[in-house]
């Protein structure tokens, strides 16, 4: 089973085939990433929200986002869908570099944490998720103008026939 597009007729049985299998394959990916970024940040919520307050709702926040774009792209797959987890993580990618970089009220202790354990796992997580979610936005885009039906003919006339019959 292959996640790359499937090449020649996309319209071919074996064409559908792939491309609902490449869906199914990528929609679980981007599920299970999901919830593990909800499951890692969940796992440190108690601490944070002890330690500094804004973030540890920031935490909160992510979790119900990545837990509520779980259950969306669990029962569909839309180019939406996918934009939404791509700025989810990379949302999230930009938050830990911003807290690692620089001292905030938001967050003033982990100024130069770049070797927390669970901070490490989530980098993972999310750069996968945001290159899967790259990957299905375009190739849902690419499939959705290969099948799109052609533009209607002017005056209605069928192809290979001329006008002056």
């Amino acid at each position: 089973m292959s996640i790359l597009p499937p090449r020649g007729d996309l319209q071919t049985a074996t064409g559908a085939w792939s491309v609902r299998s490449n869906d199914a394959v990528l929609r679980a990916t981007g599920v299970l990433s999901l919830l593990a970024i909800g499951a890692i940040h969940f796992l440190q919520i108690v601490p944070t929200t002890e330690a500094t307050p804004l973030l540890g709702l920031a935490f909160l926040v992510l979790i119900v986002a990545a837990v509520l774009l779980a259950a969306r792209l669990a029962t569909s797959s839309d180019p939406r869908s996918w934009t939404a987890c791509a700025l989810l993580s990379a949302g999230a990618l930009g938050g830990y570099v911003f807290t690692r970089t620089f001292s905030t009220p938001f967050d003033n202790v982990d100024v130069g944490n770049w070797s927390c354990m669970l901070g490490l796992a989530a980098i993972f997580v999310e750069t996968t998720l945001l290159a899967s979610s790259v990957y299905a936005a375009m190739t849902m885009r690419a499939l959705q103008r290969a099948v799109a039906p052609a533009p209607a003919r002017s005056a209605g006339i069928p192809p290979g026939r001329s006008s002056a019959a």
